[in-house]
C-alpha cells in the first residue's frame, strides 16, 4: 500500500507545532533575559555578545551602503531603525550607562550637529607599501582654518605635514565606532572600550565648537593603525613640533599620559579651542604673514 500521499496523524502535527513554538519562546526568553540583565562592564554575557555582534554586522552594511561623504554624518536614528526591538533595547541600555561607571571622567559635549561644517577632500598616504585614504572628513570652519595655517607653518619649518584622519563624527558614527571596537578590539569589555572610545555625546569629535581631529602623517603613522602604538606617533618630528607650536593655532593635546579624563594616551588626538581676543588677533596676523610669504 502506497502511503506517500497520506497526511501525518494530527497528534504529530500538533507535537511539531508545539516544538517550534517552544523553540521560539525559548529564543525570545533568552534574548529578553540578555536585555534585562545589567551589562557587565568588564565583559558582556554570551547572549549580549551575540546580539551586539549582530548589530555591528547590520550597522556595517548600513554605513558602507552610504555615499562616502555621508558616512561620518550617519544619523543615530537611522541606525536604530535597522534593529529589532530586543537589539534596540540592549543598545539603548549600553549607551545609557553613566560613563563614569566605566572610568571615563570627561565631560558631555553635544548630540547636536554643528551648524557650519567644511567638507574636506580625502588625502592619500602610504601604509606598508599600500595606498590608503583618510576618507572624506568634516570640520567646523574655525578649527579647519587654523589647521591650514598650522600646516603651512609646519611645512615651512619641517618640510612635513599631517593629514586629518578623523574629525567631526555624528553621534550615530560615534555609536557605530563604539560598538565596532567593543566587538572586534576589546573582547566585549565596556570598560576597556571606553578608555579609547567615548560614548555618544562625550566625544570631542562631535563637540560643536571645540572639535577634535586625529592626525596621520604621510607615512601612515597615526599610532592606531594595525601594528602601531601611541609611541610610534609620539616619536614623530611632527608630534614634537605640535607640542611646541600647536597652541599658537589654538590646538591642544586632549589626552596626554596620566590624563584626568580616564582616557588612554592619544598623541594623535588634538582639540581646537576658541581663542581669546588677544590670541585671535595674533592668529589673524599670522595669516597675513603667511599670505605675504606666499606672494
Amino acid at each position: 500500500m502506497d502511503l506517500s500521499g497520506e497526511r501525518p496523524p494530527p497528534w504529530k502535527s500538533k507535537t511539531l507545532a508545539l516544538i517550534v513554538l517552544g523553540v521560539l519562546l525559548l529564543g525570545l526568553g533568552a534574548s529578553g533575559y540578555a536585555v534585562l540583565i545589567k551589562p557587565d562592564h568588564d565583559r558582556l554575557n554570551l547572549l549580549q555578545r551575540w546580539l551586539v555582534r549582530g548589530v555591528v554586522a547590520k550597522w556595517e552594511r548600513q554605513v558602507n551602503a552610504l555615499p562616502e561623504d555621508m558616512q561620518p554624518l550617519v544619523d543615530y536614528d537611522l541606525l536604530l531603525g535597522q534593529m529589532n526591538p530586543i537589539e534596540k533595547r540592549l543598545v539603548k541600555r549600553i549607551f545609557a550607562i553613566n560613563p563614569r561607571e566605566l572610568g571615563f571622567k570627561g565631560v558631555f559635549h553635544s548630540l547636536e550637529k554643528p551648524c557650519s561644517l567644511v567638507k574636506i577632500a580625502p588625502r592619500t598616504y602610504k601604509l606598508n607599501g599600500q595606498e590608503k585614504s583618510t576618507g572624506v572628513q568634516y570640520c567646523p570652519e574655525a578649527s579647519y582654518g587654523d589647521y591650514l595655517l598650522m600646516m603651512a607653518q609646519m611645512r615651512r619649518e619641517l618640510g612635513r605635514e599631517l593629514f586629518i584622519d578623523s574629525a567631526y563624527r555624528s553621534p550615530g558614527r560615534q555609536a557605530y565606532n563604539f560598538l565596532g571596537y567593543l566587538a572586534k578590539n576589546h573582547d566585549y569589555s565596556l570598560r576597556r572600550t571606553a578608555r579609547l572610545n567615548a560614548l555618544p555625546g562625550y566625544s570631542e569629535h562631535h563637540a560643536p565648537v571645540n572639535n577634535a581631529v586625529d592626525f596621520v602623517n604621510a607615512d601612515g603613522i597615526n599610532g592606531d593603525n594595525p601594528g602601531q602604538t601611541p609611541e610610534d606617533f609620539e616619536r614623530l618630528p611632527e608630534y614634537q613640533w605640535l607640542l611646541q607650536h600647536a597652541q599658537e593655532f589654538n590646538f591642544h593635546l586632549s589626552y596626554p599620559r596620566d590624563n584626568q579624563q580616564g582616557i588612554s594616551f592619544e598623541p594623535w588626538h588634538w582639540h581646537w579651542e576658541k581663542p581669546s581676543p588677544k590670541q585671535e588677533a595674533k592668529t589673524k596676523q599670522s595669516m597675513i604673514n603667511i599670505n605675504n610669504n606666499l606672494r
